[in-house]
């Protein structure tokens, strides 16, 4: 989670990938969402979103995730997963447009 001022909870959550390549990182972020305020306090008190079965169901912490469950299984986990990776490698792909 990250620090958002304008958003309720003040949180916000995202996956992050960071590509090394021996010389440099290549950092994406995928798209963000709030958690609902019970499981922010909980959070930064110490304890992973994965295992809050009270909230989420014992389906968060497997590959759907709890944007799984708060998206009703519109968007699961591994799907932010892999936008945060695609997001990582545009330097790297797209290195022509990046050095002009």
């Amino acid at each position: 989670m990250y620090p958002v001022e304008e958003v309720e909870t003040k949180y916000m959550d995202a996956s992050i990938c960071a590509i090394y390549d021996g010389k440099r990182y290549y950092i994406g972020f995928s798209p963000s969402f709030e958690y609902p305020q019970n499981a922010v306090t909980r959070v930064l008190q110490g304890e992973e979103i994965g295992y809050m079965h009270d909230i989420f169901g014992s389906t968060a912490k497997g590959r759907i995730g709890a944007i799984g469950v708060l998206t009703s299984g519109r968007v699961c986990r591994d799907e932010l997963e892999e936008y945060a990776v695609i997001m990582a490698l545009t330097k790297i792909v797209s290195k022509d447009i990046y050095e002009k």
